[in-house]
């Protein structure tokens, strides 16, 4: 099998729901329940709601920005160059202070679906201010 490369104008974002303000692109889907890793980009103020991941750990590298993690009723801040894994079954969210985009590069460790979710969600397309960050980087 040969190498893929993606250039960030092939990239597809999405919204899992009408009312997200967060916009993900899938970067690589998992073969046979392997890891899935996605772009996720969060406008000033976003945040996600709590959730939990079975039998997965999710993993984050902040590309840009500063978030700020709830975790297990713990909070930590993170910005660009950090490294933050949420261990599987963990109980959390995550939120952008502002006051620019916050962009995150995710791994989820067992997929469990989330790719064909994230696929069946409303197509969002990155602007281009996303495109120039992801460019810059």
């Amino acid at each position: 099998m040969l190498p893929r490369i993606l250039h960030p104008e092939q990239l597809q974002g999405y919204r899992l729901g009408s009312h997200d303000h967060c916009r993900l692109a899938l970067l690589s889907k998992p073969e046979a329940g392997g890891c899935t890793v996605f772009l996720e980009v969060h406008d000033p103020c976003d945040r996600v709601p709590p959730h939990s991941h079975h039998h997965a750990a999710e993993l984050f590298f902040v590309l840009r920005g500063t978030v700020v993690f709830h975790v297990d009723e713990r909070s930590i801040s993170a910005s660009g160059g950090d490294f933050v894994v949420v261990p599987e079954e963990a109980l959390h969210d995550l939120e952008n202070p502002g006051p620019e985009r916050l962009y995150l590069l995710t791994v989820l460790s067992c997929d469990g679906g989330f790719a064909d979710l994230l696929e069946h969600g409303i197509p969002t397309p990155l602007d281009a201010e996303d495109l120039a960050v992801l460019r810059s980087l």
